[in-house]
């Protein structure tokens, strides 16, 4: 399964069973959110022996989603629950790719035509910003994952002509420079980040 498709579950308050195979401590931390999902965590080293141990833990009735950091671990254990008839996935990329899915979302139709999409990185919980109007598009505080926006606003024929940074981003890596060359756009900036 990948992050587009737990996304989806998460929007649409779909049920959803998450097998979370990283230590505890970064389980504790940050785990994918979704208002119908339940969580069982053991970390995968408790699982190299086998996973009989945990058969009783899992529903019977609900999609199993077996998630760790990058994919690999997972991956071992999805494949040994399948060996024992359960019905399971694993995330692919892991958190890691969790955390830099963004998912372009219609918020708005502009009065006189156009309209105003949000990239919401789920993982994280940053928003960034599409306007579109008449062919163009403004992007307003991208992340460092430029090429959902390119790939975005080419998918509905807008050529990126503005991309704006509106602060110093405490939460995420900006993109809008890398954006900017790569698209042509005028780059703007707020006084204070602007080099002297």
């Amino acid at each position: 399964m990948n992050s587009k498709e737990v996304t989806k579950k998460v929007i649409k308050k779909e049920e959803l069973f998450i097998l979370d195979v990283r230590n505890q401590n970064d389980f504790k931390d940050w785990k994918i959110e979704g208002e119908k999902f339940e969580y069982l965590n053991i970390p995968y080293f408790e699982l190299l022996d086998g996973v009989e141990g945990i058969l009783n833990q899992l529903p019977k009735d609900k999609e199993i989603l077996v998630v760790c950091a990058k994919e690999g671990s997972s991956v071992m254990v999805a494949e040994m629950l399948s060996e024992y008839g359960v019905s399971v996935s694993y995330l692919q990329g892991g958190m890691k790719a969790w955390s830099e899915y963004l998912e372009p979302i219609k918020v708005g139709d502009l009065k006189n035509g156009g309209e105003l999409y949000q990239f919401v990185r789920i993982g994280k919980g940053c928003l960034s910003y599409m306007l579109v109007s008449n062919g163009e598009a403004a992007i307003i505080d991208a992340t460092r994952m430029t090429d959902m926006y390119i790939d975005f606003a080419r998918d509905i024929n807008a050529k990126v002509v503005h991309v704006f940074d509106t602060h110093l981003h405490a939460d995420h890596i900006s993109g809008g420079r890398k954006i900017a060359e790569l698209t042509g756009a005028s780059y703007w900036l707020p006084q204070k980040m602007r080099r002297k």
